[in-house]
C-alpha cells in the first residue's frame, strides 16, 4: 500500500513540474510577444521615462495644457520667453499632436513636453532645471512612385479621381509652365509621372519632388527630367533632348475661359463699331481672376485710361514688355519703380475701360512693335551643360524606358528606394502656385 502511494506521489510530482514548465514557456512567450518598450522619442531617450500622447483640443493652449501637467507658472514663463526666436506659442493648432513625457516616481511634473508643428517638424520644450527649447523634424523617408491618368476635364481632376497629391497636380502646372497651357488641356490628353513620395514612420506625409513626367497632348510627347549637375546648387527640369524647360515668359498670364478675340491688324471693335487694329489678345476670365506677370521684370507704368481701362505695364529687358489692360483693381503694392517676378500676381481681371464684359487684354511687344504673342519664338533658359551631358543621358534613359511603357504597373523606378535622410523642404514653388487652380 505505502509503495503505490509513493509510485502515485511521484506521478503527481511530475505532472506539477510539468504544468509549471509549460506554464513558465507560456509567460515567457507572452513576454516575448509584448512589443518593445520605444527607448527613443523626438530624440529623446525614454527607456525610463513615461511617455503619453494627445492632440490639442479646441481652447487649449501652451500654458494650460503645461499647469494641468504640473508645470509651474514661473517655467511656463520662462519656456515661453526661450521660445521666442523658435516657435510662435500663439500658432498652436487645434487637432496637431502633443507628447508629454514624464519621470516615474517623480512629482507628477512634465519632464518634456513636444508639440508637433506637421508631421514631420516638432518643437521640444525640456523642462528640467535648465529650460531650453529647440526644433528638430523626424527622419524622413523617400521612395520612388508612379502614377498615369488620362485628362477628362482637368489635370486637377484626373489627379483627384485617382486620390494624388493636390501639390503634385500643382509642381507638374510648375514644371510644364513656359511649354503647355495647362488650363486648356484636352479630353484624352495622357500624363504620366515618376515622384518622390515622403513618409514619415512608414506613413505617407506628402510628396517630394518630380524625377521625370511625360504628358502626351493632341498627340505630341512633352517630356520633363530633373537634372542637377555637380557644379549647381539647384537642379532644372529639361526634356529628352537637354533643353530646358523654363523658357523667359509664362505660357498664358492667368487662368482663363478662352481666349475671346486673337492678334488682328483689322478687328471690328464692339463698342466703337469700326474697324481698328487688336494689337493684343482677349483671356476672357471670370471678375477678380488673378493675373500674373507672364515674366521677371520691373513695373513701368500703373495708370489709367479711357480705352485701356486700369493698366500695369512692366519692361523685361531692353527687348520685351508687356501690358495687362481692363484690371478691376491692381494688386497691392504694385506701383512703378517695383520689380516683379515671373509668376507674381500683379492685378485681377475687370472690364474697366471700354470694355464688354470681363477679360484680360495682353499685349506683349518687342523691340517697341506690339507683336502676336502666341506665335512667338520665347528664348528659352540654358540647355544642360556639354560637360555632365553624359551624366544627364546615363540618368533619364531608365526614367525615359518607364515613360514609354505601356503599362505604369512595370515602372522599374517604384522598385527603388531612397534611404531614410533628414527631413529637408524640397518644394520649390513658384509664386503663381497658390492661384493657378482656383
Amino acid at each position: 500500500m505505502k509503495m503505490k502511494i509513493h509510485v502515485i506521489n511521484r506521478y503527481i510530482c511530475i505532472l506539477n513540474l510539468t504544468l509549471l514548465f509549460w506554464t513558465g514557456c507560456a509567460v515567457a512567450s507572452q513576454r516575448l510577444a509584448e512589443p518593445e518598450r520605444s527607448v527613443s522619442e523626438y530624440g529623446i531617450d525614454c527607456e525610463v521615462l513615461d511617455v503619453r500622447k494627445d492632440v490639442i483640443k479646441r481652447s487649449e493652449n501652451l500654458a494650460g495644457i503645461l499647469l494641468r501637467e504640473g508645470v509651474s507658472y514661473s517655467k511656463i514663463s520662462e519656456a515661453v520667453a526661450r521660445c521666442e526666436d523658435v516657435f510662435d506659442v500663439r500658432k498652436i493648432r487645434t487637432g496637431n499632436s502633443y507628447c508629454v513625457i514624464t519621470t516615474p516616481g517623480e512629482a507628477e511634473c512634465a519632464s518634456y513636453f513636444v508639440y508637433e508643428k506637421n508631421p514631420v517638424d516638432y518643437v521640444v520644450f525640456e523642462l528640467g532645471e535648465q529650460v531650453r527649447v529647440y526644433k528638430d523634424s523626424k527622419p524622413v523617408e523617400k521612395n520612388i512612385r508612379t502614377a498615369e491618368g488620362r485628362i477628362e476635364s482637368s489635370l486637377l481632376g484626373a489627379f483627384s479621381g485617382q486620390g494624388l497629391d493636390y501639390g503634385l497636380a500643382v509642381r507638374m502646372a510648375e514644371i510644364y509652365a513656359w511649354t503647355l497651357d495647362f488650363y486648356h488641356f484636352q479630353k484624352g490628353d495622357i500624363f504620366k509621372i515618376l515622384y518622390e513620395e515622403e513618409s514619415v514612420d512608414g506613413q505617407p506625409v506628402g510628396c517630394g519632388r518630380i524625377l521625370a513626367a511625360r504628358i502626351i497632348h493632341r498627340g505630341e510627347d512633352y517630356y520633363a527630367f530633373y537634372f542637377k549637375a555637380e557644379d549647381e546648387s539647384v537642379g532644372a527640369y529639361y526634356d529628352e533632348n537637354g533643353k530646358s524647360l523654363r523658357k523667359a515668359f509664362l505660357k498664358a498670364p492667368l487662368k482663363y475661359v478662352r481666349i475671346s478675340s486673337r492678334y488682328s491688324r483689322k478687328r471690328l471693335h464692339p463698342i466703337l463699331q469700326q474697324y481698328k487694329p487688336h494689337l493684343g489678345i482677349d483671356y476672357a476670365a471670370p471678375r477678380g481672376t488673378p493675373i500674373m506677370s507672364v515674366g521677371d521684370g520691373i513695373v513701368e507704368k500703373v495708370a489709367f485710361n479711357k480705352g485701356a481701362g486700369r493698366y500695369v505695364q512692366i519692361r523685361h529687358n531692353r527687348r520685351y514688355m508687356t501690358q495687362y489692360l481692363h484690371m478691376s483693381r491692381v494688386a497691392d503694392g504694385v506701383r512703378s519703380g517695383k520689380r516683379v517676378g515671373q509668376g507674381e500676381v500683379i492685378g485681377y481681371v475687370g472690364s474697366t475701360g471700354l470694355a464688354t464684359g470681363p477679360h484680360l487684354d495682353f499685349r506683349f511687344w518687342a523691340d517697341g512693335e506690339a507683336v502676336n504673342f502666341l506665335k512667338q519664338d520665347i528664348p528659352t533658359a540654358d540647355p544642360v551643360d556639354s560637360a555632365w551631358t553624359d551624366r544627364f543621358y546615363a540618368q533619364i534613359s531608365g526614367w525615359k524606358t518607364d515613360l514609354d511603357r505601356d503599362d505604369i504597373g512595370n515602372f522599374l523606378a517604384e522598385k527603388m528606394a531612397i534611404p531614410a535622410i533628414p527631413f529637408e523642404n524640397s518644394t520649390e514653388y513658384l509664386l503663381f502656385s497658390d492661384v493657378i487652380f482656383r
